[in-house]
């Protein structure tokens, strides 16, 4: 690329991997072409969007400029210079056929998404195959004017193209593409109704926030508006992220939350990189983390990772705050996190950690900064089971022990009487159907069935056991 001055080149090397890889350029050959190429429409990268201001493409209908401003706004970008909107729109097609967006209209809606180098360097990867596909039989011809006139109409800058040419030829098999080694996935989740997930108000978007989290933590429904008085919500909203932190520890008693406020936007690598820490750091201690973000049309949030449905955010900039409840890297490297949003369908969603790092300023988040539970060390010998004590259980696993003994308890119950047969409802709520356990709970609970009274204390559902057993008997 020259080593242009001001350019970061780190920044452009998995995309370039990427890229090399999405054209099927895999020879020395076809990568030479492919940068040399690159390097000359874009002067070393240092351009990834035309100079000129488009206004030349005002009207053109064959490149889908069909409305007054298409021609600045989808003039040339990334490092071939693709320009117009059809060129725009099949190229998001391109991508969501390849599973790399989720919505095919992307591109036409965000076209400065293609100033940025992944996005830049696969719209070359289309044009090179798709718009132009005989480039690569052309490079392996190492016919370098048919591949310039293929890329520029004409030979226009023919000696630059050549030099970047052999320079990419002296360094063989160092130009081809990086295997990309995959990475172990990670991902962690906390536990939490979808039932109470939706805000009561158009303006309880903080204490339905918090509400999700002290129910995922201690299973204790918490009424909204008894929150919204304590966060001094009103009817324009909850003010700060600081009035937060209070709140939380006085129903989540040791996680020990804090509030960050992040003026910076974008985000400094450090505030970002903090950022993470403490979202995994609260998560891995159960905790869900609440952030305040602003959110434009521009970016609201998109689905990533496992998510394919888009949150239906609307009406212009939207001020909002929802919970953080998970976390994961994929097998690239990827970082994500899973909201918990409680106003707008389908009310949940994994978006990238960048994206979310973009929306927060100049707001911030509120997480728990207890630490999370020591890990077992594996090179400990094995206990045995009778000098073994009694370790806690997650909270779904006592669920599903209680669940399994309150069986236990309505089969010998059966046998007794009627009326101890009706044991486990009257406990549990009514019996599961084929998606599983239905809990409607009872009203004098706050919605919740007893079950979730009685499961810290196991010893005293085992009595009920032995009581029934007798009564069997």
């Amino acid at each position: 690329m020259g080593h242009t001055p001001g350019v970061d080149y780190t920044k452009f090397t998995a995309a370039v991997n990427e890229a090399l890889t999405a054209s099927n350029c895999t020879t020395t050959l076809r990568a030479a072409h492919f940068l040399a190429q690159i390097g000359h429409e874009s002067a070393g990268l240092r351009y990834m969007r035309e100079i000129d201001p488009g206004h030349y493409l005002e009207n053109r209908r064959d490149i889908g400029n069909d409305r007054p401003g298409d021609g600045p706004k989808y003039r040339g970008a990334g490092p071939l210079q693709i320009s117009g909107k059809l060129h725009f729109r099949n190229f998001g097609k391109w991508c969501h056929g390849r599973g790399l967006v989720s919505d095919p209209e992307q591109f036409v809606k965000h076209p400065e998404q293609l100033e940025q180098p992944r996005w830049g360097l696969l719209a070359a990867s289309w044009y090179w195959t798709v718009a132009r596909p005989n480039l690569n039989a052309q490079a392996d011809r190492d016919d370098l004017e048919a591949v310039t006139r293929s890329i520029n109409g004409g030979l226009n800058g023919l000696a630059d193209r050549r030099q970047r040419l052999q320079r990419c030829k002296q360094l063989g098999t160092r130009i081809l593409p990086t295997p990309r080694k995959e990475q172990p996935v990670v991902e962690k989740t906390l536990p939490y109704s979808r039932q109470w997930v939706t805000q009561n108000t158009p303006y309880y978007c903080g204490p339905a926030s918090v509400q999700t989290i002290i129910l995922s933590k201690t299973q204790k429904l918490v009424p909204e508006a008894t929150l919204a008085a304590e966060l001094r919500t009103t009817t324009n909203g909850t003010d700060w992220i600081g009035q937060f932190p209070a709140v939380l520890n006085r129903y989540i008693k040791g996680a020990n939350y804090r509030h960050v406020e992040m003026p910076n936007d974008p985000p400094n690598a450090a505030q970002k990189n903090t950022l993470w820490a403490n979202i995994v750091n609260s998560i891995d201690g159960g905790h869900g983390v609440v952030a305040n973000i602003v959110a434009p049309p521009s970016n609201y949030p998109r689905p990533s990772y496992k998510s394919g449905t888009r949150l239906a955010y609307r009406g212009g900039t939207v001020y909002h705050f929802f919970g953080i409840l998970g976390y994961a890297t994929d097998s690239r490297g990827v970082k994500h996190v899973w909201i918990a949003d409680s106003g707008f369908p389908p009310y949940g969603s994994w978006i990238t950690f960048d994206q979310l790092a973009s929306l927060i300023p100049p707001k911030g988040y509120a997480y728990a900064t207890a630490k999370p539970p020591a890990k077992p060390n594996p090179t400990q010998p094995p206990v045995k089971k009778e000098d073994a004590e009694v370790v806690p259980m997650s909270d779904s696993k006592k669920l599903d022990t209680i669940i399994s003994q309150l069986s236990r308890i309505e089969e010998h119950a059966a046998n007794a009487s009627k009326r101890s047969a009706l044991v486990l409802d009257q406990l549990a709520g009514p019996e599961k159907d084929a998606k599983g356990w239905k809990y409607t709970g009872w009203q004098d609970l706050g919605g919740q069935p007893v079950v979730h009274q009685v499961y810290e204390t196991l010893q005293a559902t085992e009595k009920i056991i032995d009581i029934l057993n007798k009564e069997a008997k």
